[in-house]
């Protein structure tokens, strides 16, 4: 009778111990998986900035390609030597309309790339009161020299606002586009 158990007990060891040895396995294999997960959110992290401040430059670009008459006019009218005649006036106020116009359609047009469709409705949003903005300020631009432009103002503070939380979402810090989108 022992020796029939002999055979059996032998199988039975060999069956936990590899029964053992395939949870390690499964172990070892969890912790690879759990790397390899990391390491793609960590790239995928990396390309959502990457594409973020590309998208931000891009923004800065379009806006700064045609909003130079804007500046032109309000700079014209605040002359106070040299300052042009009230015909030059009309004429760079046309101009900066129609700049402002310009830069409403171009930023309408932009498209938020495919890395940050996670975060594309936020952006869109944001784009929709930039571009506000600009058509706002094309509709009510003044001859006067101090002229304020507050609801334009408060568009672009929004949009402004709305792409710092995308930035501080992501994990980096909130761009001025204020200071670059000057000319």
């Amino acid at each position: 009778m022992k020796k029939l158990m002999l055979p059996f007990f032998l199988l039975s060891m060999s069956l936990f111990i590899a029964a053992c040895s395939s949870d390690e396995g499964s172990t070892e294999e969890k912790e690879t998986n759990t790397e390899a997960t990391e390491e793609s959110a960590k790239s995928d992290e990396m390309e959502m900035k990457s594409a973020l401040l590309d998208f931000q430059k891009e923004i800065i670009n379009t806006v700064n390609a045609n909003d130079s008459a804007i500046y032109t006019f309000e700079s014209a009218k605040a002359k106070e030597e040299d300052k042009p005649s009230a015909e030059e006036i009309g004429k760079l106020k046309t101009e900066a309309e129609s700049s402002a116009k310009t830069v409403a359609e171009d930023v309408q047009g932009l498209e938020v790339p495919a890395a940050l469709d996670s975060k594309k409705d936020e952006i869109q949003g944001a784009l929709d009161d930039l571009a506000k903005s600009y058509e706002t300020r094309a509709a009510n631009l003044s001859d006067e020299v101090n002229a304020e432009y507050k609801e334009s103002d408060e568009q672009f503070a929004s949009f402004e606002e709305k792409m710092a939380a995308v930035y501080e979402e992501a994990g980096l810090t909130k761009p001025s586009f204020s200071a670059d989108i000057v000319d």
